[in-house]
This record gives structure tokens, C-alpha cells and sequence, in this order.
């Protein structure tokens, strides 16, 4: 008796399709799925087949003209954009082309999915409506290990950057939490993303700062620390993928719809303007 192949698209940005790749690489139902990945993301889930075994998935990337972290019609800064046709265009050819007979084919978020199939003129299936860890858990029939705090952290790493501006961590935090680990035996690194601190880089005297220039970069320094800072974005789901104990930091009044298990489990959160020595973690 032939099993279902069901179909989950990944075309939002690199933090959805790190979350949705771990809860399905530990799911008992992984076999029934395939996963189409926008080739926009390619650079990032190789990177992750060093730290996440991938190898049981069937993954195939495909081109959809996607040039932003995501899908330009589930923006919107970009959905009045001149290559969003050409990219929803792309989808709807390939659906057509390659129809899913007896099988789902299913999206990350419940967020303009009704949208994404006014335009498709397809039946895709929304994952999560809520909470991105809770969904993905239950939809998926999958526990993922959540990391266990430790009292043993000598490397401490903050990593500032988020793909949205609103929730970069700012300075005055950062020079908080190098003020509470100052007297400590405890290291600090600052990651940046690029060059775009280079003169941080060429300023510190005590060799803080540092930068990553790709995935693989990022990935590295966060397995290298004992705990990680970083702001409701990428890194910190990263962090949850290798098992490092980490700390999300957000803007007032932010949503905590991304917020991870370990951060839910163990209160490591705190918006900008609450963030003070009674919620230091270490």
C-alpha cells in the first residue's frame, strides 16, 4: 500500500525554513514528505547539513526568482514590486507542471496564504496560524530537544544584527551586558554581520568585535559558544538548532510568535526597555 507524498514549500525567509527543516528532520512522517525549497535559500540549508542531519530528507531546489528573504507577495515592503508576478508566476508553472496527485502541498504560515493561492490559483495548506514552535511540533508529530541550561559558560556571544531593523539590538544593550560580564572569567564576542562594523573591528582593542561574511561563519561562532545574546531572528533559531542556551532580546511590544522553546521554558526573554540586571541569565 503506497504512502501519500505530501509537499512542504519553504519560501519565506531563512528563520522560517530553519525551524520547519528540524521539526521535519525529527518527525516519524518525514517519509511522506518532499520539500521544494526556493533556491534563495540553498546557501543556508548547506550550511546546516553540517550541524543537522538532513541526509533522510528529499529536498529539491527550485528557482522562483526570489531575491529578497522571501516571497515578495508575503511582504509588505515588497509586494508592489516589479519581479513579484514574475516570481508567483514561477510558482504557478511549477505546481502545474509537477501536480501532487493524492498528496498536500503545504506552506510555512497561515499569513497571506489566502493570498499566495488568489494568485496561484492553488490549494496550499498553512502549517502554522500561531505560534512557529508549537505549530510545527504538533503538526509535524516531532519533539526537538531543547537545550539544557548550563552553569558552565565561559564564551558568551551576542549577535545584534535581525533581517528586520526594528529588532537589531541596540548599542546601549550591548554595553550593558559586556558591563555585567566585566571582572568575570567569562569572553565576550560581538558578531556582526559583514563589514558593516568595520570600524568597530578596527577600533577594539580588546578584539570584541568580530564579523561573519556567511552562514557557515555564523554558524561556527555560534557553535563555538557556551551562550548566546541575539535578537528575534535567525541566529537565535540557529542557536536552538545546535543546542546552544541562548537569550532573545525584542523591541516593546514585539510578538513572540518565533520565541523558542528554550526561551519560553527558561524566561529567556526581555524586551529593550525591560532588559536589566534582574533578567541577566548568566
Amino acid at each position: 500500500m503506497s504512502t501519500k507524498s505530501h509537499r512542504l514549500f519553504l519560501l519565506r525567509a531563512y528563520g522560517d525554513a530553519t525551524i520547519a527543516l528540524h521539526f521535519l528532520a525529527n518527525s516519524p512522517e518525514k517519509n511522506n514528505y518532499e520539500v521544494i525549497v526556493s533556491s534563495h535559500l540553498k546557501s543556508l540549508i548547506n550550511a546546516l547539513r553540517s550541524y543537522i542531519d538532513l541526509s533522510s530528507l528529499k529536498i529539491e531546489f527550485v528557482e522562483f526568482d526570489i531575491t529578497k528573504s522571501q516571497l515578495n507577495l508575503f511582504t509588505n515592503r515588497h509586494l508592489i514590486s516589479t519581479n513579484t508576478l514574475q516570481q508567483v508566476n514561477k510558482l504557478k508553472q511549477f505546481v502545474k507542471n509537477n501536480p501532487n496527485n493524492g498528496g498536500v502541498d503545504y506552506v510555512e504560515q497561515e499569513k497571506k496564504s489566502t493570498l499566495l493561492n488568489l494568485f496561484t490559483g492553488h490549494s496550499f495548506k498553512a502549517i502554522v496560524n500561531k505560534q512557529v514552535y508549537a505549530d510545527m511540533g504538533k503538526f509535524f508529530k516531532s519533539s526537538i530537544l531543547i537545550p539544557k541550561p548550563t552553569s558552565s559558560i565561559n564564551k558568551v556571544l551576542i549577535v545584534p544584527n535581525a533581517r528586520i531593523s526594528a529588532r537589531r539590538i541596540p548599542e546601549r544593550i550591548i554595553e550593558y551586558i559586556k558591563a555585567q560580564l566585566t571582572g568575570t572569567n567569562k569572553s565576550l564576542q560581538v558578531a556582526y554581520f559583514s563589514k558593516e562594523n568595520e570600524q568597530k573591528l578596527q577600533t577594539d582593542s580588546q578584539n570584541e568585535v568580530v564579523s561573519y561574511a556567511n552562514f557557515e561563519e555564523l554558524l561556527a561562532l555560534i557553535n563555538d559558544a557556551d551562550f548566546i545574546f541575539g535578537s528575534d531572528s535567525l541566529p537565535i533559531h540557529l542557536c536552538n538548532a545546535l543546542q546552544k542556551p541562548h537569550y532573545i532580546l525584542y523591541p516593546n511590544n514585539g510578538s513572540t510568535a518565533f520565541f523558542t522553546p528554550f526561551s519560553m521554558a527558561n524566561k529567556c526573554y526581555a524586551d529593550f526597555n525591560k532588559f536589566s540586571s534582574s533578567h541577566f541569565p548568566i
